[in-house]
């Protein structure tokens, strides 16, 4: 009879034990340990991956799905500071910017647009930029009405930076009139008008 209460106490404790296990080890859904374990594991790829606009999407959309209640919070604040900025920063892109989640992190739309002014920008004097100039009036009218986020992935900060920082960084440092202003004289001179 001992052995038979040994081992239901045994049984009972073990139990015990796994059922702890996994709810500190996060494997319970819609626990905060286990929201927190996928939102770690999801911003990490957005780290190692340079923010890909898949995995940024992905976030927002798991942030929408879970909502914001005691549970996320609770799982938001085990996040470290880096984790709860870009966490931040991909909820407010999407919310505040009213940028669709497929767009938080796509930069492709400005890459192109700063691979085209500095095209221009290190033409040779005489050399016929029209094409440039063409491509960059024809980036911003098919772009016109699409919302943008005001902050990008830095690759080498591995951290989100405002968007005219990042624009300015692209150019070494040269922003606004500075920068802009020869450009639009170049562009202007072979007869494109790009404002």
């Amino acid at each position: 009879m001992s052995a038979l209460l040994l081992g239901a106490a045994l049984c009972c404790c073990s139990s015990s034990a796994a059922g702890a296990g996994a709810f500190f080890g996060g494997f319970i859904p819609n626990t905060p340990q286990f929201i927190a374990k996928k939102m770690k594991k999801m911003i990490q790829t957005i780290i190692t991956g340079d923010a890909k606009p898949v995995d940024c999407e992905n976030l927002y959309k798991y942030m929408k799905e879970v909502g914001r209640n005691p549970t996320t919070d609770s799982a938001v604040q085990s996040l470290t500071a880096n984790e709860r900025t870009i966490f931040g920063k991909i909820y407010d892109i999407g919310r505040k910017d009213d940028v669709e989640p497929e767009k938080i992190c796509d930069k492709s739309v400005t890459d192109s647009a700063i691979k085209l002014f500095k095209d221009v920008e290190n033409a040779p004097e005489g050399e016929d930029v029209s094409g440039f100039c063409n491509d960059l009036k024809e980036l911003n009218n098919e772009n016109q009405d699409e919302r943008r986020p005001t902050y990008y992935w830095d690759e080498s900060k591995k951290e989100f930076i405002k968007d005219d920082i990042y624009f300015s960084n692209a150019f070494g440092g040269k922003s606004g009139p500075e920068f802009q202003e020869p450009i639009i004289a170049k562009c202007n001179e072979a007869g494109i008008n790009i404002r």
